[in-house]
Parts: C-alpha cells; sequence; structure tokens
C-alpha cells in the first residue's frame, strides 16, 4: 500500500431543468411532431398559421414575474378535423339457381335466417315460385331490426338487399343465408346457391370526435408530454378537449390493470359568453378577441415558475386585452369556471385562475407533480438498487422516494408548512413486514404505503392523499 494516496472526483453531472413539457397542436395540416427552442425556425415551420402566432404569444410574455421565459415547446399538426358522413350497412343476398331441395308449398309461411343471426318470415301465394327470381320476390316488403338497427329490404330480379336505415357499423354478421320451415330454425329447406355480402357501414363522426381521435393518434406515436393548446376554439371543440383531459388521468384500477400514466392538462379559449366547463384538468378562459390568443399568452405569463406553485390568478399576461363584460356576464363566467382578463378599480389581471370543477390551477398542478415526481423517485431507486430486501429496511428504503418527492413539493411551496417549525405538513405511514400478507409476500408486493399533505395554495388549503403501491425484487 502507498503512503500517500489522493483521489479526486469532479461532480459534473448535469442536472436538467424542470420546465413544462408544452405542446401546441395545429389543425392547419399534417405534421410531425417536433421541438423547437427557437421561435424563428418555428415560424418559418408553420408559416402563417395560428400555431405559430400561439408560440409568438408564449415566448413573448417579457413582463412575467418569473426568472425565465419558455423558449421550449413541442408541435404537431394534423388535417382539420371536420364532420364526416358514415355510411349504411348492407347485406345482399344473389339467390343462384338452385331452389330449396324440400319442395316449397303454397300460401304457407317460411323462415328464412339472414347472416346466422337475424330471421325473416315470409310467406308463399297460391303460386309457388320456381326460379331464383320468384324465391326473391317473396322477401319483398321484409324487415328485420336487430341489435337496435332497423334493416329494410329492396328487391331487383335474383338479388335481394337488407339496408341499414341508419348509418351504423354492425358485427356477427355471417356472409350466409337458409331457409327453415318452423321459427325455431330446426327444421332445414336445403337452400343452397346463394351468394350473401355483408358490407359494414360506419356512423357519422363529429369534428370533435375526429379531433379527439387524431389526438389520442398522435399518443400512439408519442405521449411524453403534459400540457396542450390547440388553435381550435369552437365551443363544442373545447368541451371535447376538456372532456377528453379529463380522462386521460388513470383510476388507481386502471393503474392497478397496468394502465400507464400520462395524465395531460388542457388550456384553451372561447369567445362564447356563456360558456360552462365542468372539467377538473382543464382550464377555459373567454377572449373577445381570439386571435390575441389568451390562453398562450397566460401559460407564458406563468408557465416558467413551474413546478414551482404560484396563484394563477392576479397575473397579466403581454398583449392581452380586458373583456368587454358587463357585469352579469362577469358573473356568468365566474359562476360557469370560465377565466377572463378583467379590470377592477383601474387594475387588469386574469381571474380566477380555476379549472373546470372549480379547483386551483395550482393544485391540480402540484398534485400531478407529487405524483409525478414519487414515481420518479421509485424508478430510480430500483434501477439503483441491485435488490431490495423484502424486509423493514427494504420497505424504507422504498418510502425514502415518497420522503423525498414530498420534501421536493415543500420546497417548491407546493405541499404547506407548519408556522412553527417550517417543516412540511404532510404524513407517511410505512407499512412493515409483518404487515405484508402471505400473498403480498408470495408476489413480492410490498403493503400499500399511505400518505397524505396539505397543498399550500395561497390562501386556502386543500389536503391531497395518495397510495403508493410497489412490486419488489420482480
Amino acid at each position: 500500500m502507498k503512503d500517500i494516496q489522493v483521489f479526486t472526483a469532479l461532480d459534473a453531472k448535469t442536472v436538467a431543468a424542470e420546465k413544462l413539457d408544452i405542446l401546441l397542436l395545429s389543425t392547419e395540416g399534417a405534421a410531425d411532431m417536433a421541438t423547437y427552442n427557437d421561435l424563428e425556425k418555428l415560424k418559418a415551420a408553420f408559416p402563417g398559421k395560428k400555431v405559430a402566432a400561439m408560440a409568438d404569444k408564449m415566448f413573448n410574455q417579457d413582463n412575467t414575474l418569473a426568472d425565465t421565459l419558455i423558449r421550449k415547446v413541442r408541435v404537431a399538426g394534423i388535417e382539420n378535423p371536420q364532420n364526416v358522413g358514415g355510411t349504411a350497412s348492407r347485406i345482399e343476398i344473389a339467390f343462384g339457381e338452385n331452389m330449396p331441395t324440400e319442395t316449397l308449398e303454397a300460401s304457407t309461411t317460411y323462415y328464412a335466417k339472414i347472416g346466422g343471426k337475424a330471421v325473416v318470415e315470409i310467406t308463399t301465394s297460391e303460386e309457388v315460385p320456381v326460379d331464383c327470381t320468384g324465391l326473391a320476390k317473396l322477401f319483398a316488403g321484409t324487415s328485420f331490426e336487430e341489435d337496435g338497427v332497423k334493416f329494410t329490404v329492396a328487391v331487383d330480379d335474383n338479388t335481394v338487399t337488407y339496408t341499414s336505415t341508419t348509418r351504423t357499423a354492425v358485427s356477427g354478421y355471417a356472409e350466409s343465408i337458409s331457409l327453415y320451415k318452423d321459427a325455431d330454425c330446426f327444421e332445414d329447406m336445403g337452400l343452397s346457391g346463394a351468394v350473401v355480402s355483408v358490407s359494414v357501414g360506419k356512423a357519422d363522426t363529429t369534428k370533435a370526435e375526429n379531433l379527439i381521435a387524431a389526438i389520442e393518434d398522435l399518443r400512439d406515436h408519442n405521449d411524453d408530454w403534459y400540457f396542450i393548446l390547440t388553435d381550435v376554439t369552437d365551443p363544442v371543440c373545447v368541451t371535447a378537449l376538456c372532456k377528453w383531459a379529463e380522462s386521460t388521468e388513470p383510476t388507481e384500477a386502471a393503474l392497478g390493470a397496468g394502465v400507464e400514466d400520462h395524465r395531460k392538462f388542457y388550456f384553451g379559449q372561447t369567445n362564447d359568453k356563456e360558456y360552462v366547463n365542468e372539467y377538473g384538468r382543464s382550464v377555459v378562459t373567454y377572449a373577445d378577441n381570439l386571435a390575441e390568443w389568451v390562453d398562450a399568452a397566460w401559460v407564458g405569463s406563468v408557465g416558467p415558475f413551474w413546478p414551482e406553485s404560484v396563484t394563477w390568478k392576479w397575473k397579466v399576461p403581454d398583449n392581452v386585452s380586458v373583456a368587454d363584460l358587463r357585469d352579469s356576464e362577469r358573473d356568468l363566467l365566474e359562476e360557469n369556471r370560465v377565466n377572463f382578463m378583467t379590470a377592477e378599480y383601474k387594475h387588469e389581471y386574469m381571474k380566477n385562475g380555476i379549472c373546470g370543477d372549480g379547483n386551483f390551477i395550482d393544485n391540480v398542478l402540484g398534485a400531478d407533480y407529487i405524483t409525478h415526481q414519487i414515481r420518479e423517485n421509485l424508478y430510480k431507486i430500483f434501477i439503483a438498487n441491485k435488490k431490495i430486501a423484502y424486509t423493514d429496511d427494504g420497505f424504507a428504503l422504498v418510502a425514502a422516494g415518497v420522503f423525498a418527492a414530498l420534501n421536493r413539493a415543500v420546497e417548491l411551496h407546493i405541499i404547506a408548512t407548519d408556522p412553527e417549525d417550517d417543516t412540511g405538513v404532510y404524513t407517511v405511514v410505512i407499512p412493515k413486514r409483518a404487515d405484508a400478507t402471505d400473498e403480498q409476500a408470495r408476489n413480492r408486493q410490498m403493503p400499500d404505503i399511505k400518505w397524505s399533505a396539505q397543498l399550500e395554495g395561497a390562501v386556502h388549503s386543500v389536503k391531497v392523499n395518495g397510495t403508493l403501491r410497489v412490486t419488489l425484487n420482480g
């Protein structure tokens, strides 16, 4: 061993800055998702497009109270969604030259099973059909209804065509037809030679439905983003986006079934003074002039603070006009949980900084951040350790990820602090090995860690609760 040993380690690892992951969605033409941190390059890629104006407004919030500006967004483009008419479903039966092997009798009722599913009554007259054309005529005037879809008939020579009365998709129809003596379809008449084809229709789809479908298609390719703003402003589509954003937060049952948590948050705007927002993972703003893109401006003004908890109310985005509203209209917007730029006693600011369920924006974003940070911490712990023992010490190591996330949330003013000792107001209940059931131990599943915290908010407090469920040594 050497008498003198010197070791120097340089801690120069970079730490990624925590910034909002924002997607600006253009509906003025398809464009692959790309990340832009240069406004001029973004404008060049989307010349004259609304999304470029939104980015310009978001990037140029020089009077923000934050120390930085938003300088990085993702942008993707889809074709302008429209209402699309569907098609009716059709079942076409072309009778061949073969007649039933059982002889048809005059003035008798028979039962045709179409597509292996629907049963239609046909009745012969005093003249029994002797060829395929006569057989086809027996179906004139018939109809049937299956699965709530009604079909009516048209007969042309030897061909019988049933068409749904609504533009609807159907399922379960085979390309077959059989003829029976009895309504229960046991006594087969031996019909053969008919050619049956089934054309499955599709329902009408609205612009809003096609918009959401396009977003879901984007998510199939890249789901690694959080905020979304679009150039769509009509109330029906805005509501569809609010409802969709609400649906992106998985339930505890869905998480248990293996669904990944890629929750989203939507910011939008409208010029409908009677608009109502009922969904909690969305913010809708009212503007007289939609071209001012008040939603993008507001995110540009307050978004740079993230993940630090700040009040979204009282902020003054650059180049946003005060909404021209009567007192009664302002009251209605507040009642309907829609935000707007107001002026009170000559002071202009955004009001009220709330989501569609009445919760404050910073509360929702704060709870999302805690959820994300706990998950990230746990992945790092499991990856960094060769084994986490199914013991009290192992459980404590896992719980350290929860404590670290909650402590970070305290630093960011997401979780409230006790005024007496300045510690975070939260509780974490770490299970013991003795708490685990035999089944949990066999499956290496740790008993749930229960935690709760009081969000700092502004001049209010809100309590949130969480459950952590993990599998050890899997």
